[in-house]
């Protein structure tokens, strides 16, 4: 199976399982298709997927069936909705048609780090030519000139971060990226991730509710994040480099309750 087909297949099911079923218009509409293409694709599903979807005349309309299961989409709702919201940022970036007809903002897009556009353009670069990027970097006090052999883009907090060796001080570090002045690719050795142990290591985290929350703030975090018959939040196989990002985030004081909303379980 092709690509294409492979596509129209996962808009098929992410349409059976959030949107109500489908049409061939949605279809063609979605992919830029002939109407008579997108029937044909829809059957070519039904053909190889028997008892998948009935079509539903009062509704005029593909729906699936009691024993429906996902081929090609996950049927999970967080994965769904991480979906949607990736679908509006690709809309900042260029026309894109999306898989639902949910109306949907992110309101954390109102808040936007500023970037160096060149010093950025570079240091990717260098990522993707496994290459020594030389950048002036404002580090706590001043800018100093680092030399980095980047080796995973990271996004926490609200920014983006390069994961990289650093040259002058021989260790692997988190560098942010709105705090990179310039950059340039230069022909010094690059080096590997192989020895980043932080990186490679990975932990399971534990949280608890803080426990000196009101009773009904307990409650409602507790159904924002504990799956029902637990007792604590989970996280497992975190890369020891990102740990810190998710303790920092979760045990930082809340302006509400001036206290933080979840202590880490040892």
């Amino acid at each position: 199976m092709n690509h294409d087909m492979l596509r129209r297949f996962a808009f098929i099911e992410t349409r059976l399982l959030w949107g109500g079923g489908v049409t061939a218009g949605e279809l063609a509409k979605g992919f830029g298709l002939a109407r008579q293409n997108a029937q044909q694709s829809i059957e070519a599903y039904r053909q190889r997927h028997p008892g998948q979807m009935e079509y539903d005349r009062r509704r005029r309309r593909h729906i699936r069936t009691a024993t429906f299961e996902a081929q090609y989409v996950r049927n999970d709702v967080g994965r769904f909705l991480d979906y949607q919201r990736s679908i509006s940022q690709v809309a900042h970036f260029y026309e894109e048609s999306g898989w639902c007809d949910l109306p949907f903002i992110d309101a954390d897009t109102l808040i936007k780090p500023i970037y160096d556009s060149n010093g950025v353009q570079s240091i990717l670069e260098a990522l993707r030519q496994q290459a020594v990027a030389e950048i002036e970097y404002w580090s706590k006090t001043n800018i100093q000139t680092r030399r980095i052999s980047p080796h995973q883009l990271v996004f926490a907090d609200g920014r983006y971060h390069i994961r990289a060796y650093c040259h002058e001080t021989l260790q692997y570090l988190d560098f942010v990226l709105t705090r990179v002045m310039t950059a340039k690719i230069t022909k010094e050795p690059w080096v590997s991730s192989a020895a980043d142990e932080n990186w490679h290591r990975r932990q399971n985290l534990r949280f608890r509710i803080n426990p000196n929350l009101p009773n009904a703030a307990q409650e409602a975090i507790r159904l924002d994040y504990i799956p029902s018959g637990q007792e604590f939040l989970e996280i497992q196989g975190v890369r020891m480099a990102l740990s810190y990002y998710i303790q920092r985030r979760l045990c930082r004081k809340d302006w509400r309750f001036e206290m933080p909303l979840w202590q880490i379980e040892s």
